[in-house]
């Protein structure tokens, strides 16, 4: 404010030496407009800021361009020094309607964007300064121009990232207490959208694990498998990525893409120096192949489970899928054979 306010008595002193030098004489034998000016630079070197503004407007009827343009200057100084923003921006409009090529018009634009700037117009302050800039490239405001533009610039550019903040954080908190109250499906369609809005948020994988979970729990296994996907994608190492994966691949095998089941089911038996870990993936994996009816690797599977595998709970569950095969393949007798092996080893099954 300062700074405003050295470059506002210069200004003031500027325009009554220019005003002398075109011939004002004494007050005596002055037009009305001539003496309100004389009187509106004397209050406002006195600081009687709103005398001087009333002058200066009794003062802008000047027939005098030069004098006018001097006194729609003057009443918007005035006006700012009261911090009346909105009357100095329309003195400094008049005077660049009125007198465009006026050598007063630079200070008047530059003045008009201040004056906005200071009333939060900064969409308007941006267009005065950079008008300014485009149109005097000399002046000696350019550096003061220039500095301004960039703080409004910046100012725009914080507060779309605030509102951007305060978006994401509202839809987050919405999302929440969605959970929060256990309305499943209102809290995965919030989710969703704020997922498209914004995919690469830190949060993304916490979002892309509510999708799934929540689609899983209504029987929506297509999009259950999607955002399982996304999941694995966008966070491998997610905590709860070994449950996504394995969600992933039961998702998949049930909306009938076997083959993809079947290739996940393989990578986790192979990954694992779990017993059980690799037993089950085992076993889904020739689920997989009965499902494609490949009965060969299905045998295969469900036999290496039963015989090779140190994991006895999993056992009678091998047989049992395996007594299903061979009904499957039209072999009773093998399917008699391995149910007879089932009670015989496992007679409380």
């Amino acid at each position: 404010m300062k700074t405003w306010g050295r470059f506002s008595s210069r200004t003031s002193r500027f325009i009554v030496i220019f005003g002398i030098s075109m011939g004002v004489q004494s007050t005596t034998g002055q037009s009305a407009p001539d003496a309100a000016y004389r009187a509106a630079h004397a209050h406002y070197q006195a600081r009687r800021f709103a005398e001087a503004a009333e002058a200066f407007a009794h003062a802008t009827a000047s027939t005098n361009a030069t004098f006018a343009a001097a006194a729609w200057l003057g009443r918007g100084e005035a006006l700012f020094a009261l911090g009346d923003w909105e009357k100095a921006g329309a003195a400094y409009t008049e005077l660049l309607s009125r007198y465009p090529d006026s050598p007063l018009a630079p200070r008047a634009l530059y003045a008009r964007g201040y004056a906005a700037q200071r009333t939060d117009r900064l969409e308007s302050a941006r267009a005065d300064f950079t008008a300014f800039l485009d149109r005097y490239p000399t002046n000696a405001l350019r550096e003061t121009c220039t500095t301004a533009l960039k703080t409004v610039i910046a100012t725009q550019q914080a507060r779309v990232r605030q509102a951007a903040l305060a978006a994401v954080t509202a839809e987050l908190a919405a999302i929440n207490d969605a959970l929060r109250a256990e309305r499943w499906e209102e809290a995965r369609a919030a989710a969703t959208r704020f997922l498209a809005a914004y995919p690469d948020h830190n949060q993304a994988p916490e979002l892309h694990l509510l999708v799934a979970a929540s689609a899983y729990r209504s029987g929506d296994y297509a999009d259950a498998a999607e955002a399982y996907r996304k999941l694995l994608d966008c966070a491998p190492q997610h905590a709860h990525a070994a449950e996504a994966r394995e969600r992933y691949a039961e998702c998949l095998f049930k909306t009938g893409k076997f083959e993809a089941a079947r290739s996940l089911y393989v990578a986790r038996a192979e990954a694992s120096d779990d017993p059980e870990t690799r037993a089950r993936a085992t076993l889904a994996a020739a689920d997989c192949d009965v499902a494609l009816k490949r009965w060969a690797e299905a045998e295969h599977a469900y036999l290496s489970v039963e015989v090779l595998f140190d994991c006895e709970a999993l056992r009678p569950v091998a047989l049992k899928r395996l007594a299903a095969l061979y009904d499957a393949m039209e072999q009773p007798d093998k399917a008699n054979r391995t149910r007879e092996t089932l009670r015989r080893r496992y007679p409380d099954m």
